[in-house]
């Protein structure tokens, strides 16, 4: 019994350091930190909390210039990548 939770700890622990590795890559956090984060809070609550970080290449919006744009719709300019505009509430509403 004891060398199946040994077992499943050191998978559980590397899958943690192989998300970490792979989100670090993406995210702006350091790999560092995000181990220590996956160590003092348990892996779970630390990938949502590395997740929270904005990415290092955002994909930005080519209308207004915002490089920081994530989103598919640009939070200054409130369009797509097409071009189309974000439907508004009151569109939204009226469907209904």
């Amino acid at each position: 019994m004891n060398y199946f939770l040994i077992i499943a700890g050191t998978i559980g622990y590397l899958l943690a350091l192989l998300m970490c590795w792979q989100e670090s890559k993406n995210r702006k956090i350091n790999f560092i930190l995000a181990i220590c984060v996956c160590i003092i809070i348990t892996p779970l609550f630390g990938y949502l909390f590395i997740s929270s970080f904005p990415k290092r290449n955002a994909r930005g919006c080519k209308w207004c210039g915002n490089s920081r744009n994530e989103a598919e719709y640009c939070g200054l300019c409130h369009k797509n990548e097409a071009g189309a505009s974000r439907p508004s509430k009151m569109q939204i509403d009226s469907t209904i």
